[in-house]
């Protein structure tokens, strides 16, 4: 029986070396993956479990409560011409802390 070609030059593939006995299959390591990246995801959460149900501080008032763009007080559009706060870039008291996408989560 001839030995199965190479992929690449179509000769015989090269022969591999054998597993030394102490380390382990690849499909006996293969199951924990999922479990160690649950595990760790279920304690970043629980991190932040406590903070569900708390109030808004420092300022996240005024750029949430207050903010028309996140409580839908102005038109969709004004997301992506207001900085952060709510301010139109334009102004000259805006921060120019431009983030459409984080204002959109909010919303």
């Amino acid at each position: 029986m001839r030995p199965p070609a190479h992929p690449r030059r179509g000769g015989p593939a090269p022969a591999r070396a054998p597993r030394p006995a102490h380390a382990p299959a690849h499909d006996d390591a293969k199951g924990c993956g999922g479990r160690v990246y649950l595990a760790v995801a279920a304690v970043a959460c629980s991190c932040y479990l406590n903070a569900l149900h708390g109030d808004f501080v420092h300022d996240d008032i005024p750029a949430v409560t207050r903010n028309r763009d996140v409580v839908g007080a102005g038109p969709l559009a004004d997301v992506f011409r207001d900085d952060f706060w709510g301010t139109p870039m334009a102004d000259a008291a805006s921060h120019k802390s431009y983030r459409p996408l984080t204002t959109l989560t909010f919303r």
